[in-house]
């Protein structure tokens, strides 16, 4: 039986004013593990398990007429695939978010105005897939972008579905989707290395994911998904309020444990105690702070970088 043929679809979705597409670019960059995303001159790929099939997405900025738009091309052998594939970029780029406001309440901090108004909508990076979501933030902990990358990059060659495209995917380095809960749960034990405790706390969570035990989606009020996160083995406060921001969307999580984001607040003199004048944005003012002790390393790229 010959296999269906793959064919792309391509759309412009709006993006809400401002919009700083310099932290988007680069968290997903930073963040990118290879045989599943990359970035290549400005175009980020990803593939992505939809209901009716694989597909690979291809994402990438451009300003015609002196507005942001996101350019979208959906590879997939199913077109009933393209809207739920749209709908999910549109979740990781927070292209709807309206993020005025949030600047507004931000830059009224003396603080935080400069970084505001360097980096005037910058956005929390959405989720494509809960479950992948929270595993890769549990794999992340505590160790570097590009060792998480790395360990995530040897679970996902191991036990990652082939994307199966039939022309022009595998040159750009995608060739497999993130391995099911299911998958990791039974297998991932073999493939992660690292500390006993934290590999088993990933399996354990992956069949929780696989069971339907643990139920993650973004119409979950925040702080019930915190609780039923933090009820799991290997997952402590970060983790559980990192994947609530990202996942369930939630403006305002502040990420004051976070060791990036507490440097950035002693650079500002900022006390991470006192954050109410934040509320309802404290996940841009964690962005913000993150983007700060960034600069301050050297390991985000300034304006003048383009």
């Amino acid at each position: 039986m010959t296999a269906p043929r793959w064919t792309t679809t391509e759309a412009d979705l709006d993006v809400t004013e401002p919009y700083d597409v310099r932290w988007m670019e680069w968290f997903l960059s930073g963040h990118a593990v290879p045989g599943m995303e990359t970035t290549v001159d400005g175009t980020y790929r990803r593939s992505l398990r939809l209901l009716h099939g694989p597909a690979v997405v291809s994402c990438r900025f451009d300003r015609p007429r002196g507005r942001t738009v996101l350019r979208v091309a959906v590879r997939t052998a199913d077109d009933r695939n393209v809207p739920e594939a749209l709908d999910r970029v549109r979740l990781l780029y927070g292209t709807d978010v309206d993020s005025a406001e949030a600047d507004a309440v931000l830059a009224a901090d003396p603080a935080l105005a400069p970084s505001v108004e360097q980096a005037p909508g910058i956005r929390v990076p959405g989720s494509v897939d809960p479950a992948e979501t929270l595993l890769r933030t549990m794999i992340g902990q505590q160790i570097s972008l590009g060792a998480a990358a790395t360990h995530t990059a040897r679970l996902v060659a191991a036990l990652g579905d082939p994307v199966g495209d039939d022309d022009g995917v595998s040159e750009h380095g995608i060739v497999r989707l993130f391995p099911t809960p299911a998958v990791v749960a039974d297998a991932g034990a073999s493939v992660l290395t690292g500390p006993t405790r934290r590999i088993t706390a990933i399996a354990e969570t992956a069949r929780r994911l696989a069971d339907g035990d643990v139920e993650l989606h973004r119409g979950r009020p925040a702080p019930e998904q915190e609780a039923d996160l933090l009820a799991l083995r290997g997952v402590g406060p970060w983790t559980a309020r990192y994947v609530s921001m990202r996942v369930q969307g939630d403006p305002d999580v502040l990420l004051d444990t976070d060791l990036v984001v507490r440097q950035g607040a002693a650079l500002l003199n900022v006390d991470l105690r006192d954050s109410g004048r934040w509320s309802p944005w404290r996940s841009s003012a964690s962005m913000h702070l993150w983007r700060v002790a960034l600069l301050d390393r050297g390991t985000y790229p300034s304006a003048a970088a383009g």
